[in-house]
């Protein structure tokens, strides 16, 4: 049984349509009731929550995010690579994150019954995350990094108030596909090289993404190892086809679809480049290409 210490709290209010921030009380309340001096770090800019949580993370005991995907992902930055444990309370949209790591979902009141008891017990899962070098710096995450047409999704989506849920994510990969190319990409694995004309390449620590899009259906967050799924280019009708597979993970056989493991992984765009997507990582954007993601074994220790 852990004493109880320092726990830092970053709530996302607006997550779930209200979900965020009936859970991110009744985290609070049950974290100094059971003797936590708990800091709230949360505000009302994200960027500026996300850096209040870095800069103080290495002076706490554990990091408890309640949130979507987005809100997790600035969680994780603050603490891979540290012994500062994550707490989960999943109140967002998609909740690929949670749902990756197999917390549960669907009641985040409980999630934040599941997550003062783990922290009470001093129980934790050692898992991987993935750091990530661009041209502009640094950063990790911890589900999947988009970097195709899956990235062009998910920009779209997020910039749709409408609908919520993963019906979102599902309009906006239909409205992407319907007019997508494939983009020309050289991919690195442990040093060796393919080039490739790609509708996506999808560099996964865990399974889903995209509202629980089962891109990387046997992905092992505690392996030490990147799961890399590369979809060749596909006329728009053929990727509209091979969607539904993929929300159920039942892509991987199709003859445009290969998969690779790796520990690091290389993604650089070729010249003429029509149309160059952004990547995202959990959902958030992440520099630009080239890009390098690295596998750490066990930087991130999770609540459970």
């Amino acid at each position: 049984m852990s004493t109880p210490g320092r726990v830092g709290l970053l709530v996302n209010p607006t997550a779930g349509r209200g979900a965020g921030r009936r859970a991110g009380t009744h985290v609070l309340d049950t974290l100094r009731r059971r003797g936590h001096e708990v800091t709230d770090l949360s505000g009302l800019e994200f960027a500026s929550a996300a850096r209040a949580a870095r800069e103080q993370a290495a002076d706490l005991e554990a990091l408890v995010v309640v949130g979507g995907d987005g809100m997790i992902h600035a969680g994780v930055q603050a603490v891979a690579g540290t012994d500062t444990a994550l707490g989960i309370v999943p109140a967002g949209t998609g909740n690929d994150i949670a749902r990756g790591l197999d917390l549960p979902l669907g009641d985040p009141v409980r999630s934040a019954e599941a997550v003062a008891e783990a922290l009470r017990a001093g129980r934790h899962r050692a898992v991987d995350a993935v750091h990530v070098s661009t041209g502009s710096g640094t950063d990790w995450y911890a589900s999947i990094l988009a970097s195709g047409v899956d990235a062009l999704v998910n920009e779209r989506a997020n910039s749709w108030p409408w609908p919520k849920g993963p019906a979102r994510y599902t309009l906006a990969a239909l409205r992407e596909l319907a007019v997508v190319r494939g983009v020309g990409v050289r991919v690195t694995l442990d040093g060796t090289s393919f080039e490739r004309d790609c509708l996506l390449v999808a560099v996964a620590n865990t399974r889903c993404y995209g509202g629980g899009m089962q891109m990387a259906p046997h992905a092992d967050p505690s392996d030490g190892l990147l799961e890399v799924v590369v979809v060749d280019a596909l006329p728009p009708v053929a990727a509209l086809r091979l969607l539904p597979q993929v929300r159920r993970g039942r892509h991987l056989d199709h003859p445009a679809v290969h998969v690779h493991r790796a520990r690091s992984v290389t993604l650089e765009s070729l010249d003429g480049n029509p149309r160059r997507p952004r990547p995202h990582a959990d959902g958030e954007p992440i520099g630009d290409l080239p890009i390098t993601c690295e596998a750490v074994p066990g930087a991130l220790r999770v609540l459970v």
